[in-house]
Protein backbone atom coordinates (compact mmCIF):
# COMPACT_ATOMS: atom_id res chain seq x y z
CA UNK A 1 0.00 0.00 0.00
CA UNK A 2 1.71 3.81 -0.90
CA UNK A 3 -0.70 5.30 1.07
CA UNK A 4 -2.62 5.07 4.16
CA UNK A 5 -4.73 8.65 4.01
CA UNK A 6 -7.42 7.08 6.49
CA UNK A 7 -5.18 5.12 9.21
CA UNK A 8 -7.20 4.99 12.84
CA UNK A 9 -10.17 6.45 10.75
CA UNK A 10 -13.96 4.57 11.23
CA UNK A 11 -15.69 4.68 7.94
CA UNK A 12 -19.39 3.01 7.45
CA UNK A 13 -20.26 2.79 3.84
CA UNK A 14 -24.21 2.40 3.04
CA UNK A 15 -25.28 0.71 -0.05
CA UNK A 16 -21.66 -1.02 -0.15
CA UNK A 17 -23.20 -3.98 -2.45
CA UNK A 18 -23.70 -1.33 -5.90
CA UNK A 19 -20.62 -0.67 -8.32
CA UNK A 20 -19.58 2.18 -6.73
CA UNK A 21 -20.36 0.98 -2.97
CA UNK A 22 -17.99 -1.97 -3.02
CA UNK A 23 -15.15 0.03 -4.89
CA UNK A 24 -15.46 2.81 -2.13
CA UNK A 25 -15.63 -0.32 0.33
CA UNK A 26 -12.02 -1.86 -1.18
CA UNK A 27 -10.67 1.69 -0.95
CA UNK A 28 -11.52 2.90 2.25
CA UNK A 29 -9.69 -0.51 3.51
CA UNK A 30 -7.12 -0.13 1.36
CA UNK A 31 -6.11 3.22 2.66
CA UNK A 32 -6.61 1.90 6.36
CA UNK A 33 -10.16 3.13 7.49
CA UNK A 34 -11.54 0.55 9.43
CA UNK A 35 -15.09 -0.24 7.40
CA UNK A 36 -18.26 -1.12 8.39
CA UNK A 37 -20.64 -2.08 5.58
CA UNK A 38 -24.08 -2.78 5.10
CA UNK A 39 -26.43 -3.11 2.46
CA UNK A 40 -30.37 -5.18 1.68
CA UNK A 41 -28.18 -7.42 -0.19
CA UNK A 42 -25.06 -8.32 2.04
CA UNK A 43 -23.94 -11.38 -0.21
CA UNK A 44 -22.57 -9.41 -2.85
CA UNK A 45 -20.13 -7.83 -0.40
CA UNK A 46 -19.78 -10.88 2.18
CA UNK A 47 -16.12 -11.53 0.17
CA UNK A 48 -14.28 -8.23 1.17
CA UNK A 49 -12.60 -9.98 4.09
CA UNK A 50 -10.81 -7.03 5.42
CA UNK A 51 -13.97 -5.06 6.31
CA UNK A 52 -14.65 -4.54 9.85
CA UNK A 53 -18.42 -6.26 9.57
CA UNK A 54 -20.88 -6.51 7.09
CA UNK A 55 -24.28 -6.35 8.27
CA UNK A 56 -27.80 -6.47 6.46
CA UNK A 57 -29.37 -2.77 7.44
CA UNK A 58 -32.45 -1.05 5.24
CA UNK A 59 -30.74 2.33 4.88
CA UNK A 60 -34.15 3.82 4.72
CA UNK A 61 -35.21 2.28 8.45
CA UNK A 62 -33.94 5.26 10.41
CA UNK A 63 -34.52 2.94 13.38
CA UNK A 64 -32.66 0.28 12.25
CA UNK A 65 -29.94 3.05 11.44
CA UNK A 66 -29.65 4.61 14.76
CA UNK A 67 -28.95 0.80 16.01
CA UNK A 68 -26.38 0.02 13.34
CA UNK A 69 -24.19 3.11 13.93
CA UNK A 70 -24.91 3.24 18.34
CA UNK A 71 -23.34 -0.67 17.62
CA UNK A 72 -20.48 0.82 16.02
CA UNK A 73 -19.69 4.16 18.36
CA UNK A 74 -19.58 1.64 20.98
CA UNK A 75 -16.75 -0.66 19.75
CA UNK A 76 -14.95 2.26 18.15
CA UNK A 77 -15.77 5.29 20.18
CA UNK A 78 -15.97 7.37 17.18
CA UNK A 79 -17.31 7.35 13.78
CA UNK A 80 -15.47 9.60 11.30
CA UNK A 81 -16.53 8.79 7.93
CA UNK A 82 -19.74 8.23 6.57
CA UNK A 83 -21.10 7.61 3.33
CA UNK A 84 -24.22 6.16 1.53
CA UNK A 85 -24.71 4.85 -1.67
CA UNK A 86 -27.67 3.17 -2.10
CA UNK A 87 -29.71 3.48 -5.33
CA UNK A 88 -32.67 1.43 -6.79
CA UNK A 89 -33.53 0.29 -10.11
CA UNK A 90 -33.71 2.92 -12.49
CA UNK A 91 -36.72 1.05 -14.65
CA UNK A 92 -38.81 1.72 -11.52
CA UNK A 93 -38.71 5.39 -12.33
CA UNK A 94 -38.58 5.47 -16.06
CA UNK A 95 -35.08 6.29 -16.40
CA UNK A 96 -34.37 7.27 -20.24
CA UNK A 97 -37.98 7.27 -20.77
CA UNK A 98 -39.71 10.52 -21.64
CA UNK A 99 -40.45 12.98 -19.06
CA UNK A 100 -44.70 12.47 -19.94
CA UNK A 101 -43.74 9.09 -19.44
CA UNK A 102 -42.79 9.72 -15.74
CA UNK A 103 -46.16 9.45 -13.18
CA UNK A 104 -45.26 11.52 -10.11
CA UNK A 105 -44.99 8.43 -8.29
CA UNK A 106 -42.03 7.15 -9.99
CA UNK A 107 -40.61 11.22 -9.45
CA UNK A 108 -40.49 10.84 -6.22
CA UNK A 109 -38.65 7.19 -6.37
CA UNK A 110 -35.23 8.09 -6.23
CA UNK A 111 -36.24 11.79 -4.53
CA UNK A 112 -36.61 8.67 -1.58
CA UNK A 113 -33.86 6.12 -2.45
CA UNK A 114 -31.25 8.17 -3.38
CA UNK A 115 -31.62 11.74 -1.51
CA UNK A 116 -33.94 10.54 1.23
CA UNK A 117 -31.55 8.01 1.95
CA UNK A 118 -28.43 9.88 2.00
CA UNK A 119 -30.37 12.72 4.45
CA UNK A 120 -31.37 9.66 6.65
CA UNK A 121 -27.90 8.59 7.36
CA UNK A 122 -26.38 11.68 7.62
CA UNK A 123 -28.70 12.37 10.21
CA UNK A 124 -28.10 9.71 11.89
CA UNK A 125 -24.33 10.57 11.65
CA UNK A 126 -24.68 14.23 13.12
CA UNK A 127 -26.05 12.05 16.22
CA UNK A 128 -21.86 11.16 17.30
CA UNK A 129 -19.98 13.75 15.01
CA UNK A 130 -21.44 16.91 16.52
CA UNK A 131 -20.84 15.01 20.20
CA UNK A 132 -17.01 14.61 18.79
CA UNK A 133 -16.57 17.97 17.36
CA UNK A 134 -15.49 15.85 14.12
CA UNK A 135 -16.55 13.80 11.12
CA UNK A 136 -17.11 13.89 7.10
CA UNK A 137 -20.27 13.11 5.59
CA UNK A 138 -20.22 12.22 2.02
CA UNK A 139 -22.95 12.68 -0.59
CA UNK A 140 -22.73 11.38 -4.17
CA UNK A 141 -24.32 12.63 -7.11
CA UNK A 142 -23.98 12.56 -11.04
CA UNK A 143 -23.34 15.04 -13.94
CA UNK A 144 -27.22 14.82 -14.80
CA UNK A 145 -27.20 17.04 -11.77
CA UNK A 146 -25.68 19.96 -14.26
CA UNK A 147 -26.33 18.67 -17.66
CA UNK A 148 -30.01 18.01 -16.82
CA UNK A 149 -30.08 15.71 -20.39
CA UNK A 150 -33.77 14.54 -21.80
CA UNK A 151 -35.13 11.52 -20.46
CA UNK A 152 -33.97 11.87 -16.64
CA UNK A 153 -36.41 13.52 -15.26
CA UNK A 154 -36.13 11.79 -11.96
CA UNK A 155 -32.83 11.21 -11.20
CA UNK A 156 -31.71 14.61 -12.14
CA UNK A 157 -34.21 16.35 -10.01
CA UNK A 158 -32.67 14.05 -7.12
CA UNK A 159 -29.24 15.16 -7.57
CA UNK A 160 -29.58 18.42 -8.09
CA UNK A 161 -31.71 18.30 -4.55
CA UNK A 162 -28.77 16.06 -2.78
CA UNK A 163 -26.12 18.65 -4.23
CA UNK A 164 -28.22 21.28 -2.43
CA UNK A 165 -28.73 19.55 0.65
CA UNK A 166 -25.17 19.14 0.74
CA UNK A 167 -25.10 23.17 1.27
CA UNK A 168 -27.41 23.59 3.77
CA UNK A 169 -25.87 20.75 5.85
CA UNK A 170 -22.98 21.91 5.69
CA UNK A 171 -24.09 25.70 6.60
CA UNK A 172 -25.78 24.52 9.80
CA UNK A 173 -22.98 21.20 10.88
CA UNK A 174 -19.72 22.78 9.64
CA UNK A 175 -19.80 25.29 13.08
CA UNK A 176 -19.77 22.03 15.12
CA UNK A 177 -16.60 20.40 13.07
CA UNK A 178 -18.72 18.30 10.36
CA UNK A 179 -17.40 18.41 7.23
CA UNK A 180 -20.40 17.58 4.43
CA UNK A 181 -19.19 16.96 0.75
CA UNK A 182 -20.63 15.93 -2.66
CA UNK A 183 -19.14 14.32 -5.05
CA UNK A 184 -20.19 14.77 -8.48
CA UNK A 185 -19.29 11.69 -10.53
CA UNK A 186 -19.22 10.96 -14.55
CA UNK A 187 -21.11 8.18 -15.37
CA UNK A 188 -19.41 5.02 -14.62
CA UNK A 189 -19.01 2.51 -17.00
CA UNK A 190 -19.25 -1.00 -15.20
CA UNK A 191 -22.59 0.42 -13.38
CA UNK A 192 -25.51 -1.41 -14.15
CA UNK A 193 -26.86 1.86 -14.21
CA UNK A 194 -25.04 3.03 -16.83
CA UNK A 195 -25.93 0.23 -18.85
CA UNK A 196 -29.11 0.34 -18.66
CA UNK A 197 -29.71 4.11 -19.07
CA UNK A 198 -27.31 3.78 -22.16
CA UNK A 199 -29.71 0.98 -23.26
CA UNK A 200 -32.75 2.58 -22.99
CA UNK A 201 -31.88 6.06 -24.23
CA UNK A 202 -29.90 4.72 -27.35
CA UNK A 203 -33.12 2.43 -28.17
CA UNK A 204 -34.97 6.32 -27.82
CA UNK A 205 -33.19 7.40 -31.02
CA UNK A 206 -32.18 4.30 -32.80
CA UNK A 207 -28.59 3.89 -31.48
CA UNK A 208 -26.72 0.50 -29.75
CA UNK A 209 -26.17 0.75 -26.55
CA UNK A 210 -22.28 1.43 -27.56
CA UNK A 211 -23.25 3.67 -29.78
CA UNK A 212 -25.07 5.39 -27.15
CA UNK A 213 -22.19 6.03 -24.90
CA UNK A 214 -19.93 7.15 -27.85
CA UNK A 215 -22.26 10.07 -28.34
CA UNK A 216 -21.77 10.73 -24.65
CA UNK A 217 -17.58 10.28 -24.94
CA UNK A 218 -17.39 12.76 -27.20
CA UNK A 219 -19.09 16.01 -25.14
CA UNK A 220 -16.07 15.07 -22.19
CA UNK A 221 -12.99 16.72 -22.76
CA UNK A 222 -11.40 13.83 -21.76
CA UNK A 223 -13.26 11.89 -24.52
CA UNK A 224 -14.19 9.14 -22.01
CA UNK A 225 -16.16 8.14 -19.12
CA UNK A 226 -15.10 7.35 -15.68
CA UNK A 227 -15.42 3.69 -13.37
CA UNK A 228 -15.75 2.94 -9.95
CA UNK A 229 -12.21 3.32 -8.74
CA UNK A 230 -11.73 6.50 -9.82
CA UNK A 231 -14.76 7.61 -8.22
CA UNK A 232 -13.83 5.71 -4.80
CA UNK A 233 -10.24 7.71 -5.33
CA UNK A 234 -11.88 10.88 -5.08
CA UNK A 235 -14.73 9.41 -2.16
CA UNK A 236 -11.12 8.84 -0.04
CA UNK A 237 -9.59 11.93 -0.65
CA UNK A 238 -12.62 13.66 0.33
CA UNK A 239 -13.00 12.42 3.60
CA UNK A 240 -8.81 12.23 4.48
CA UNK A 241 -7.59 15.20 5.98
CA UNK A 242 -5.84 16.15 2.71
CA UNK A 243 -9.29 17.91 2.56
CA UNK A 244 -9.19 19.23 5.65
CA UNK A 245 -11.02 22.80 5.03
CA UNK A 246 -13.20 21.82 1.99
CA UNK A 247 -16.94 21.53 3.11
CA UNK A 248 -20.53 22.33 1.49
CA UNK A 249 -18.85 22.11 -1.94
CA UNK A 250 -19.44 19.43 -4.62
CA UNK A 251 -16.56 18.16 -6.19
CA UNK A 252 -16.23 18.07 -9.76
CA UNK A 253 -15.52 14.21 -10.88
CA UNK A 254 -16.73 15.07 -14.49
CA UNK A 255 -13.49 14.55 -16.91
CA UNK A 256 -14.97 18.31 -17.84
CA UNK A 257 -18.14 17.79 -18.80
CA UNK A 258 -18.85 19.91 -16.15
CA UNK A 259 -16.90 22.99 -16.55
CA UNK A 260 -17.21 25.22 -13.26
Amino acid sequence: MKNRLLENKTAVVFGAAGNLGKQVALSFIDHGAKTYLSDVNISKISDIADAASIEKVDALNEGAIASYMQSIAEKEQTIDIVINLSGSNPAAYNHGKPAVDVSMEQLLIPMKTATATQFITAKAAYRFMSAQKSGVILFITSTLSKIAPAWTTALTASHAATEALTMTLANEWSPEGIRVVCIRSEAMTESPTIDYTFGTMGANIGLSRQEMQATVEEKVPLRRLTQGAETAKVAVMAASDLAEFMTGTVLNHSGGHVLQ
